[in-house]
């Protein structure tokens, strides 16, 4: 495919090397002389110069013929102007990063569909993602966030004596939206259905909106788990975006932030957490406020130094888990061996997002289940028996159970009256022999 990827900077020139390793044809531009001819040097790519703004520089790197535009300057304004003109030049498909929350949850309007993008990406939320779903989940259950974080799946232990355990399916007291994918028992894996009970020892994969998610685990385990401390170094737009979706009875918040008016902003945006105002890497403040009782110690400031060695003096005062945010991803590898437990890289995040779009197509395997036994897939609604079809009008394959629904951005967990539309994208999981049927009824091939 072709790719036109708009700034050279950190974020651009590793997605450019990623996505062109994939064997894509990509072209790069940046308004830096020095970049570009960096790129050309050490790069698989074509690089110009110029503005990312600019409708004669994009027409002069192809973007009637491209398949996937990225604009990733340091400018909300700039990749948001860049987009625009993709899209209106003959861009298939357009992606804009911004950091400003503002572009993508203005309640006025979106900007969005207004400019005519199909995604803004923040990598600053990207990161928080992964490292929300680390803190929730650390140990082997896995987590996996689908719609950026709209939605959450979550694999738990059935424990004996909990609310749900003994029931069938049909009479779990679940919040609304949620919904049971799967249960695995005895090296076996079962597609639930109504009346399929819930047993001791049963691992129980649910689906749902993230906050409705994380009550839903009340009902499978019989002793709720105590209140957790974590500990944020750097109030950043990282740091706000996690705290948010921690924001929870499950999680008591503190953040440590050198800037005193950052601070005030933080107290109005988060009113139940503890905002600090100094230095993360003092061993002295981190000893004066007890850091050795956090559970979790997170370091997310700009600077990968910063975030190391206050996230090494947290774990030698004997905190258990601590997750830095590294900008530079040659020093994540290095991490598991000077004893940090989780780094993430918001240019990694960002990259990863990038060439996952460009591998899917009208169908797409997003994780496997049960030793392989059963797959949830990402689908394209274009089959004439689906589409325009009531949920419970539908004979589905045995073993299948569409589990959400994506329509316009919006994600939502299909009812039985849910008709589906041109263009839907939906989650199903299905038993792997079920596979071929499913992309036939669904998406017609």
């Amino acid at each position: 495919m072709r790719v036109i990827i708009a700034g050279a900077g950190e974020i651009g020139w590793y997605i450019a090397s990623q996505v062109s390793a994939e064997g894509h044809d990509v072209t790069l531009i940046d308004n830096h002389e020095d970049r570009v001819r960096r790129v050309n040097s050490e790069l698989d790519v074509r690089a110009l110069f110029g503005s990312a703004g600019s409708a004669h520089i994009l027409v002069k790197a192809g973007v009637a013929d491209t398949d996937l535009l990225v604009a990733v300057t340091g400018s909300d304004e700039t990749n948001i102007v860049c987009g625009s003109l993709g899209r209106k030049l003959g861009a298939k498909q357009v992606v804009c990063r911004v950091d400003e929350v503002t572009y993508r949850k203005a309640p006025e309007i979106s900007y969005r569909e207004h400019f005519g993008i199909d995604e803004l990406m923040s990598p600053e939320m990207l990161t928080a993602l992964e490292l929300a779903s680390f803190v929730r989940n650390p140990g082997s259950l896995a987590v996996e966030h689908f719609a950026r974080g709209q939605l959450e799946m979550q694999r738990m232990a059935a424990d004996k004596g909990a609310d749900n355990v003994g029931k069938v399916l049909q009479d779990l007291d679940l919040p609304q939206g949620v919904r049971v994918c799967s249960i695995e028992r005895e090296d076996k894996i079962i597609i639930p259905r109504a009346n399929d009970r819930i047993k001791h020892d049963d691992l129980v994969t649910i689906i749902g909106k993230t906050e409705e998610v994380v009550k839903a685990r009340d009902g499978f385990e019989a002793t709720h788990a105590k209140t957790r401390k974590v500990v944020l170094m750097g109030g950043g737009h990282t740091a706000l975006s996690l705290a948010r979706r921690l924001r929870t009875r499950s999680y008591r918040l503190t953040i440590i932030e050198r800037d005193a008016t950052r601070c005030e902003e933080l107290a109005r945006a988060l009113p139940h957490s503890t905002i600090l105002n100094g230095d993360a890497t003092s061993l002295s403040l981190l000893k004066e406020e007890r850091i050795d009782n956090a559970d979790v110690f997170i370091s997310t400031s700009a600077s990968d130094e910063a975030n190391i060695m206050s996230a090494i003096q947290a774990k030698n005062l004997g905190v258990q888990k601590v997750l830095v945010v590294i900008h530079r991803p040659d020093y994540a590898n290095l991490m598991e061996k000077i004893g940090i437990d989780r780094a993430v890289s918001p240019r990694v995040v960002m990259a990863q997002e990038i060439v996952a779009m460009l591998r899917k197509g009208n169908a797409y395997t997003l994780a496997e289940l049960g030793n392989d036994q059963a797959e949830i897939l990402q689908l394209t609604v274009e089959g004439e028996d689906f589409v325009g079809i009531k949920l419970r009008d539908i004979e589905m394959p045995e073993g299948t159970v569409v589990l959400t629904l994506q329509r316009e951005h919006v994600v939502s967990v299909p009812q039985a009256d849910t008709v589906f539309q041109l263009e839907d994208i939906v989650l199903v999981i299905c038993m792997k022999e079920q596979h071929k049927e499913v992309l036939k009824l669904i998406v017609g091939q």
